[in-house]
């Protein structure tokens, strides 16, 4: 009885080959998908300012572990012609979700989309200090534990709007 290796060791490639490419598909399609607004609304309340950001699960299924930091980047001169910075964390009302439902087509349905804010006045001088604030989010799928991080940058005063987000899904404001 003769053994084909040929045949084998093909076999045995193309079934490794196939089982990678289906654990890297897994992987891409199962981490969450966190969108956060290129926009900052701001309102007064009670004589109070505050900024708050929008952000939107766009996932097929639940993020968990839901978690958010924002810093205040600011740059300074080290050696009188070298820009080194300076991060600073600024305080957020809520720095962590549980869990964020996944997007549903029903309408006036919009769990899936939240807002956080910061009490710190954040317009007062990023244009005129290069200052520019970076909100990082990471959530996890329930499921298999993957994480995925998401960062938006926000660099100058255009980003500020008075009012409030669209509803749902979307990212613009109004």
């Amino acid at each position: 009885m003769d053994i084909d290796w040929v045949n084998h060791g093909i076999g045995f490639v193309l079934s490794i080959g196939t089982s990678i490419v289906f654990i890297l598909l897994l992987l891409f399609f199962l981490q969450p998908r966190i969108e956060i607004s290129d926009k900052i609304c701001y309102k007064t309340q009670k004589g109070k300012k505050f900024y708050f950001f929008k952000i939107v699960n766009r996932s097929w299924f639940s993020a968990y572990t839901i978690e958010f930091e924002l810093y205040k980047k600011i740059p300074y001169i080290v050696d009188k012609v070298k820009v080194n910075h300076r991060i600073e964390e600024i305080a957020l009302s809520r720095s962590k979700f549980y869990s964020i439902p996944p997007y549903k087509r029903t309408k006036g349905y919009g769990d899936h989309a939240v807002l956080i804010r910061t009490f710190e006045d954040l317009n007062k001088d990023i244009n005129v200090k290069n200052q520019e604030y970076i909100l990082i989010v990471s959530a996890k799928h329930g499921l298999f534990n993957l994480t995925k991080v998401t960062t938006q940058t926000f660099e100058n005063s255009e980003v500020f709007h008075k009012g409030h987000f669209k509803f749902g899904k979307n990212l613009g404001v109004c």
